[in-house]
């Protein structure tokens, strides 16, 4: 049997789950220990560094926001294709994905680049960790098609079920660019002492050479997913694959816009509040990312069973990802909550961070088990084509739930807790609107 079809067998079990699950959870997690360890590595500079790179991150998110809203597309075209045996189509998709990463990475990058004051005034940082953030938003900027290369190819080869290639990349990325940003900041090895520059220039070469790899061994045709394409095979549908990005890709626009005027709101409580933000962030990504490996699997099995046109199948793939996903990040948000202090402690030292992470962290901890729920769910709708739902859920909750609090808590002049948990509120709204529509089964008709 061919490689490629033995992997397109219909499946809806636990370990069918797994095996795009596990894989994607692995190398996010290592994604974000390495975040975490970078955070170690900058508090070595100061908070000030800490809330720079805090900025840097944020200000990349939207990068990574827009690749998603591509990936929810690449996913959704690719796995049906392949779900239903059409295999040169499903690289016709990659190609046409990976085309329009590279193009959304180069005019991104040019802009962070060029507005990274702008964007650093924008969090209003103190006058020591300003400049910084623009050096950092500006290093950063310029590896911005290595991470669309990487982001998109690792999305196509999950679509057709291939969760081990990506995993391979991921940890390989990931470890180099830890070693390398630690080497480059502290000139280790007779390296030179770049300080925050070093941070930035050690991710970019790790991410840049994984992507060079990733590249040459798929033109080379030795991924599960192929290159080569014959002169006589059908073409990409570019009108509806936009059809499934765009929405995607605004939702997820508006997600960024929404957590970046969130996190303003946050800033006005001082350099402290946002660095502790940061490394709440970083601290409960462990759990948060075990629900986009879930997510990942929800999605791609449920392309592929519609392919295959088993719509029972694509429901229960849905369910079970998400059942593996609640008990999870339930149980590891409780274990992070408690010990969050610990955790903030071997981070950072400044006790006003500490104390102002607990909390968050707390409060994070607590929302696991919708956000499970909604990471998983709308995942699987993504998958089956339904971009715009999960669009206007996150509308109405974002806009009409998180920034209106936080605008309320800001003028009422309430501490930062108040704001911390209107996380809280919003996930519960975020949730209950996807597992309503998830039931309905509406969105399994989207692309028909």
């Amino acid at each position: 049997m061919d490689p490629a079809e033995k992997s397109t067998s219909p499946a809806t079990t636990l370990s069918s789950v797994w095996s795009i699950a596990g894989p994607s959870i692995a190398v996010f997690l290592m994604a974000t220990i390495a975040g975490v360890l970078i955070i170690k590595i900058v508090s070595g500079l100061g908070t000030p560094a800490v809330a720079a790179v805090t900025a840097g991150q944020r200000i990349n998110f939207v990068l990574v926001a827009l690749l998603m809203g591509l990936g929810a597309a690449t996913t959704a075209m690719v796995s049906r294709a392949w779900g239903a045996k059409n295999y040169t189509l499903a690289i016709a998709y990659t190609r046409l994905a990976l085309k329009l990463g590279i193009g959304i990475a180069v005019i991104v990058g040019s802009l962070t680049a060029i507005f990274a004051e702008q964007f650093a005034q924008f969090f209003r940082l103190d006058a020591e960790a300003a400049p910084l953030a623009v050096v950092y938003i500006r290093w950063l900027s310029l590896f911005a098609v290595s991470q669309a290369l990487v982001m998109v190819l690792s999305t196509a080869c999950r679509a057709i079920g291939d969760a081990k290639t990506p995993l391979y990349f991921g940890v390989t990325a990931n470890g180099t660019s830890v070693v390398l940003a630690w080497a480059l900041c502290y000139g280790k090895w007779g390296l030179p002492a770049l300080g925050l520059h070093g941070i930035a220039t050690g991710w970019g070469i790790a991410f840049s050479l994984t992507a060079l790899l990733y590249v040459l061994l798929w033109m080379s045709d030795r991924l599960s997913l192929r290159f080569r394409l014959p002169p006589d095979c059908e073409t990409a549908n570019v009108s509806r694959f936009i059809k499934v990005c765009i929405p995607a890709t605004v939702e997820q626009l508006i997600m960024q816009a929404a957590m970046l005027v969130f996190v303003y709101f946050i800033a006005r409580h001082g350099t402290a509040a946002f660095a502790a933000y940061g490394v709440g962030i970083n601290l409960l990504s462990v759990t948060i990312v075990i629900g986009m490996g879930f997510s990942i699997a929800a999605a791609a099995l449920v392309g592929q069973q519609l392919g295959a046109n088993n719509r029972d199948k694509a429901v229960e793939s849905g369910y079970s990802a998400m059942r593996l996903a609640l008990i999870i990040m339930t149980v590891l948000g409780a274990l992070t909550s408690y010990f969050a202090e610990q955790l903030a402690s071997l981070l950072v030292k400044d006790p006003e961070v500490i104390r102002l992470t607990s909390q968050f962290v707390f409060v994070l901890g607590l929302v696991q088990p919708m956000l499970a729920i909604d990471l998983v769910l709308g995942g699987a709708m993504r998958g089956a084509g339904d971009t715009r739902y999960p669009l206007i859920a996150g509308i109405i909750t974002a806009v009409g739930v998180r920034l209106t609090l936080a605008a309320i808590a800001t003028v009422l002049k309430l501490p930062v807790i108040w704001i911390f948990s209107i996380f809280l509120v919003d996930q519960l709204a975020k949730c209950s609107l996807i597992l309503m529509r998830y039931r309905g089964k509406r969105w399994l008709r989207v692309l028909q």
